[in-house]
């Protein structure tokens, strides 16, 4: 049995995070005259605190299970203008990185060798660069925790799983973490939804724009196929039978949201799994393209990118041309600096100089990386996902059950499309979204190194 110990590091650095976050509360002071919802966050982070210490395991389940339901109630505790503005969100994600700094040193290891970890450091240090020279600091640095987190959750897996029935377990966890804010989505669904300018009536869910629970719905829908192929309901077909029909679900609802770019990276996803390891599956993709597109939001939505009208600053009714012009108008700008870039969060702060739509993000992430960060910062972020690529492409080829290379198979898909995708959307914006790809991710890349089953 293990006893209490005060020359324990583990309970002087509780005791210095504790003495760090009473010493910082002064400051947040002024704030709640303006947000008393930010008296929460005492109490809240006290409990964190003595969760993380007590109870790790169980700490990181509640923050996987309820953290989507969380987005628009965070969102509502900002304090200044548009994403530059602080709210209980950041508070959130700052005790989220401390819990793996905790949990690195309270196991005494870090995964420094893993070829991936490496990746991850090296882009996490060029966007720090980026951030030392960039003219809007607080953005800058607001930008660069945010990643921060998105490594936190991929590393937490190396951390909270030990064997395969651990790795079961967050799977579990994971799983469950979806049913809420699907059916929250639908509640909004059945309601109509809210209209947004560019696409008239959508839904968000329990997030703060459409394209937000899109991009997580397709997310959901990638791990319930990988659930239905795992083997693991095999003894259970009333879950499978329960997940069949979310998945039904799911598809409704990413119609209702009017998210192209969720459509297209769905369908792209599943044709890559197909070609690879399921044939007859690429027939079935074939006609229900057609029919996909005979349905009137979703023929409407792809209609507007035929049209020529503009709406406003913001989304023109058609959406590419709208992209391509501010692609083309900051290309001049990167080519002044193409090495390192003018700084993190830069683009949507200089995007008034070298085109009409002020304030707007590129809507492509390699283009608004590159002029944020340079060759430098872009190609450390095209590498990390190859690294994590090529741990599943190598699993793929190397598994010996063709029931686990399919895993493997979707896997790839995935990353490809996230891939993609970051070349016509703001994605990386996504904090939620990203915080469960890259959970899932962890989780995946754990099972391949490890050599963990992924199939029963």
């Amino acid at each position: 049995m293990k006893t209490f110990c005060l020359f324990d590091y583990r309970v002087w650095l509780t005791v210095m995070l504790s003495a760090l976050l009473g010493l910082s509360w002064n400051a947040f002071t002024p704030i709640f005259d303006i947000k008393p919802l930010f008296l929460l966050a005492m109490p809240c982070t006290a409990v964190f605190f003595l969760m993380m210490v007590t109870k790790p395991r169980w700490t990181i389940a509640l923050i996987i299970l309820t953290r989507p339901l969380l987005d628009i109630v965070l969102d509502s505790t900002r304090i200044g203008s548009g994403e530059g503005g602080i709210g209980l969100g950041a508070v959130l994600n700052l005790g989220v990185i401390i819990l793996v700094v905790f949990l690195a040193f309270y196991l005494k290891r870090f995964p420094w060798e893993n070829s991936v970890m490496s990746c991850w450091v090296i882009y996490l240090a060029c966007m720090l660069a980026a951030v030392l020279y960039s003219p809007i600091k607080m953005e800058s640095v607001r930008m660069w925790s945010n990643y921060l987190s998105y490594f936190a959750l991929f590393l937490l897996p190396f951390f909270i799983v030990k064997d395969s029935r651990d790795f079961l377990f967050w799977i579990k966890v994971l799983g469950f973490s979806f049913v809420l804010p699907i059916l929250l989505a639908d509640v909004d669904m059945a309601r109509g939804g809210r209209y947004f300018e560019d696409a008239g009536m959508r839904i968000a869910g329990t997030f703060t724009h459409p394209n937000i629970l899109a991009f997580y719905l397709v997310l959901a829908f990638t791990f319930f196929f990988y659930l239905l192929n795992s083997g693991y309901l095999k003894s259970r077909p009333m879950v499978g039978l329960l997940i069949r029909a979310m998945m039904v679900d799911i598809l409704a609802l990413l119609v209702a949201t009017k998210t192209r770019n969720a459509w297209i990276s769905i369908y792209v996803g599943f044709i890559i799994y197909a070609v690879l390891k399921d044939r007859k599956m690429l027939a079935l993709l074939i006609i229900v393209v057609p029919l996909f597109c005979c349905l009137p939001p979703v023929y409407q939505r792809m209609e507007s990118v035929l049209k020529n009208k503009t709406v406003g600053r913001y989304q023109s009714a058609n959406s590419f041309e709208w992209r391509r012009q501010i692609w083309e108008s900051s290309i001049p700008k990167i080519l002044q600096k193409p090495v390192q870039g003018y700084g993190l969060g830069t683009f949507k702060y200089m995007s008034g100089q070298f085109s009409e739509n002020k304030h707007m993000g590129a809507h492509n992430t390699y283009l608004e990386l590159a002029f944020e960060t340079g060759l430098v910062g872009l190609t450390s972020f095209i590498v990390l996902f190859l690294s994590q690529l090529a741990v599943f492409f190598r699993n793929m080829r190397s598994s010996q059950d063709p029931a686990a290379a399919r895993i493997w198979t979707l896997m790839v898909g995935y990353v490809i499309t996230y891939m993609l995708i970051c070349s016509a959307d703001n994605l990386l914006y996504y904090l939620v979204f990203n915080w469960y790809v890259w959970f899932f991710i962890g989780l995946m890349v754990v099972a391949a190194q490890r050599r963990y089953p992924v199939y029963a």
